[in-house]
């Protein structure tokens, strides 16, 4: 079972549309469109890099692979010769966790609209909690739309008043790599 589905349970999945739930079900390989919009500010985004997001880039290709890994789940993101892979998690309190170089994230999973709201967002670096009023302010939500799942997230810092991360895009959840062998 995935980490999404160790973390909602049945009824949870149940609650996802089945373009969610497909994502989420197992394994696979999806392929899709991504748009990464990423702050000016060149210190700012000097940091983003060190962390491990991606660079800037306008509606391109995107394959996310995803695999299980005993109790953790690894998603790697391919596009426009970038790559991100990131490793998830179940913690104790029942939030996701979720690790891109030192830095996890962890948010709670709220069904809405027959996707997820990702909220109560608490982050560690270097292994160290990160105090609320540095942290940055995420807004990340999943939605269905006719056999595709979107995503849209949006990444701030307390002082900034525009995001300093936003991507979002689709995947076809029809047929994966998987599935076409």
């Amino acid at each position: 079972m995935t980490v999404y589905g160790r973390l909602l349970g049945e009824r949870g999945m149940a609650a996802l549309a089945p373009e969610c739930r497909a994502l989420h079900a197992g394994d696979g390989v999806f392929h899709g469109r991504i748009t990464v919009e990423v702050t000016r500010n060149p210190v700012l985004r000097a940091g983003l890099r060190m962390a491990g997001f991606l660079l800037a880039v306008r509606d391109v290709e995107l394959r996310l692979e995803k695999r299980g890994r005993g109790d953790r789940d690894v998603w790697t993101r391919r596009m426009d010769g970038q790559v991100m892979e990131t490793v998830q998690w179940a913690t104790p309190e029942g939030r996701l966790a979720e690790q891109l170089g030192a830095m996890v994230a962890m948010s709670r999973l709220v069904p809405a609209d027959g996707g997820l709201d990702l909220v109560d967002w608490r982050f560690r670096c270097l292994g160290l909690p990160v105090p609320g009023w540095i942290a940055p302010k995420v807004a990340a939500r999943e939605r269905p739309e006719t056999g595709r799942y979107l995503f849209e997230i949006s990444i701030g810092l307390p002082w900034a008043r525009a995001p300093i991360l936003r991507y979002h895009g689709w995947l076809d959840v029809t047929e994966t790599a998987d599935k076409r062998g």
